[in-house]
């Protein structure tokens, strides 16, 4: 399941006024205070609002969560993550199984866009394939190790389909 998102271009009127608030800023420096820190401050503001003017797509595979934006590519493994919070515009993924001031910077915050269904369908899918290798190795072997993983992996799944449709109803009702 692959998707992108791009604030600056879903928010045109947010993403003017705050561009010209950024050049009056930047004129001011470099009038009052010289070239080098107008420039400093561009490359100060470019690199800490990278993330709001270009876009960042997102790739849930079988076994990782890839995310790609202009600077880096990251993956990680499913199986890293303990819990899920949901956000205003989507969900944080923690290695952690409390909170703590370390998720935002451990683990992922996923942004969703408007229409959610095919990611909840991705989901479902996974999850589906999840329950099926469970039973197979229920079948197999009872002792196998595999089965706590799958236990975890599925219950994670169920926890991300209804945490993003619960704040699906809740935007809807609102």
């Amino acid at each position: 399941m692959k998707w992108s998102i791009h604030p600056a271009r879903n928010h045109r009127v947010k993403t003017v006024l705050t561009g010209a608030f950024i050049a009056g800023f930047l004129v001011f420096v470099t009038v009052y205070y010289g070239t080098v820190f107008g420039i400093l401050g561009l490359l100060i503001l470019f690199f800490s609002l990278h993330s709001y003017y270009f876009p960042t797509h997102y790739e849930v595979t079988n076994d990782a969560i890839i995310t790609k934006n202009i600077f880096l590519t990251q993956r990680r493994d499913l199986s890293e993550f303990k819990k899920l919070y949901r956000g205003k515009n989507g969900v944080l993924l923690s290695p952690f199984n409390r909170k703590t001031f370390l998720n935002h910077f451990r683990g992922i915050f996923l942004l969703l866009p408007e229409q959610r269904d095919e990611i909840i369908a991705f989901l479902e899918e996974l999850r589906n394939d999840c329950k099926k290798r469970l039973k197979k190795l229920l079948k197999e072997n009872v002792t196998d190790s595999a089965i706590n993983e799958a236990v975890a992996r599925n219950f994670r799944l169920k926890m991300c389909i209804n945490t993003i449709r619960n704040y699906t109803k809740e935007v809807k009702a609102a």
